[in-house]
């Protein structure tokens, strides 16, 4: 692209990529879309304040633009479907406002470059499904009364947000409303169904990282908190192979039970939520059926759900773990015996699935 660009014909060349693009239907695709922008704006730069020679920060422009032209011709291809068009509406002002700030700055045009680039930041954060929720409007400041040299603080209630959440606890994993103070991170509540109580963090994600490991994944999630000025990294070791799609300024809600234990991430933005099942391993059953197997999530989810919750289930556990690498070496050198194992595991399952304890 050339230093002479015009904002125009940038626009015009994402909007003849995107004639000639397929990108899908769905929700898929708008999660795809927007994860893509998400991560994309961390690594647009603040236009430079005064021109000089050789500025990295156009030639970082000019870098970018075609990744940016690109994905915006992706947004603007599943906007073509009208059941998409409203949930991606924001996010292409916000990508057309960024490229023109980009355009700007690579031919050296730093004043309408600020001017384009602060208007990308305001419809960033307007393009984000859940930003309005944890952003409430600014408290007066307190009164002071000379006479009693006192201050009278704002006495209206504390913001509030209402949200959907599932409840972590054993045996009941029912989806409600919630209301959470916006000014707090942490949040205590009680599920109507099962009367247990359970903790909430919000925070908005910053980042996230994922390693892949053998038979897991290693999540590193970090996130402001909400209603505060700190930030937290939350890192945990994920065995059932779930997808979980989040992008930056999502907001997430780790729910633990009472005795501190993390059981569930929701995120809040797309609604997609992870439970938390411990990386360790479950032998033969995966022997029998394979790494990522969905079977793999019930019987993870049955040893620490129902199991670990006894003495007799945990000496259960302890005898498994001691023994259960050398019996899967053994199932998996004899075919016939893994067949009969996964014959027997299946009908395990089911009964699982149908009892609710899976």
């Amino acid at each position: 692209m050339s230093a002479g660009l015009q904002p125009e014909e940038f626009f015009q060349s994402a909007r003849e990529r995107a004639s000639q693009m397929d990108v899908g239907r769905g929700d898929a695709v708008v999660e795809r879309v927007r994860a893509a922008a998400s991560a994309l704006f961390t690594r647009i730069p603040e236009p430079p304040v005064y021109r000089r020679a050789e500025d990295p920060s156009r030639k970082v422009a000019q870098a970018l633009l075609p990744e940016v032209e690109k994905v915006l011709a992706e947004a603007l291809a599943a906007g073509r479907d009208p059941a998409m068009a409203p949930a991606l509406e924001k996010l292409v002002a916000a990508l057309l406002a960024h490229g023109e700030a980009l355009v700007h700055t690579a031919s050296g045009r730093l004043e309408a470059a600020e001017t384009a680039w602060r208007r990308a930041l305001e419809l960033e954060r307007a393009a984000h499904p859940t930003r309005h929720l944890v952003s409430a409007p600014p408290r007066p400041p307190p009164v002071f009364d000379k006479g009693t040299k006192t201050s009278r603080y704002d006495p209206r209630p504390a913001p509030q947000a209402s949200v959907k959440l599932v409840c972590p606890n054993t045996g009941c994993k029912r989806v409600g409303d919630y209301a959470f103070l916006t000014n707090h991170a942490y949040n205590r509540f009680v599920c109507p169904v099962c009367r247990s109580p359970f903790l909430a963090y919000f925070g908005e994600l910053r980042g996230l990282e994922v390693e892949v490991r053998r038979s897991s994944k290693r999540y590193f999630f970090t996130v402001d908190e909400v209603g505060g000025n700190g930030s937290s990294r939350i890192e945990f070791e994920e065995a059932s192979g779930q997808e979980f799609p989040a992008a930056r300024r999502d907001l997430l809600a780790f729910l633990y039970t009472d005795a501190r234990e993390l059981k569930v991430v929701v995120n809040l933005t797309n609604q997609r939520l992870m439970w938390v099942s411990p990386a360790s391993s479950c032998f033969v059953v995966t022997v029998a059926f394979g790494e990522g197997a969905p079977e793999l999530v019930a019987f993870r989810a049955y040893r620490d759900e129902v199991l670990g919750k006894s003495a007799l289930g945990r000496g259960f556990i302890r005898g498994y773990y001691r023994h259960g690498p050398s019996v899967a070496r053994w199932v998996a050198r004899r075919p016939v015996v893994r067949s009969g194992v996964r014959w027997v595991l299946r009908r395990v399952h089911d009964r699982l699935t149908r009892s609710g304890d899976a």
